[in-house]
């Protein structure tokens, strides 16, 4: 019993030290596009290398998530209103339907130049979109 919990206390500490094996990064972030932060959309983190992946969503800007710690290319997408459609429904009665578009840039997505080094602990980042180059 004795050797039990020495053994317990000795994992406990070293997952202290460890922070439990924290090599995630905790990523926060910031995207604006043309100044005006990204009021909704999605960003997502690709490490070409091992294929590992990871993202969230923005709201109001912002945006939170973990990944393993590498180099990734970084997609951004967000949907804009682009006006009003009104067909049939399934009752056959007409309904409007909102018309959205993607209101990023292809390279910000489809064809991302973002690159960013992600690194275990407290990652902070900041992207600054621009409408054109």
């Amino acid at each position: 019993m004795r050797n039990v919990s020495r053994c317990v206390i000795c994992l406990s500490i070293c997952a202290v030290l460890t922070g439990c094996g924290g090599r995630e990064g905790d990523i926060t972030g910031t995207v604006t596009f043309d100044g005006q932060p990204v009021p909704n959309g999605s960003i997502t983190f690709v490490n070409p290398e091992t294929g590992a992946r990871g993202g969230g969503v923005i709201r109001d800007g912002s945006f939170q998530t973990k990944l393993q710690p590498g180099k990734y290319q970084v997609s951004v997408t967000a949907a804009k209103k682009a006006g009003k459609k009104t067909q049939k429904g399934f009752d056959g009665k007409d309904e409007v339907i909102e018309l959205t578009e993607e209101m990023i840039p292809e390279w910000y997505n489809t064809k991302t130049e973002l690159i960013e080094e992600i690194k275990p602990g407290g990652n902070s980042l900041k992207f600054d979109l621009k409408s054109k180059k």
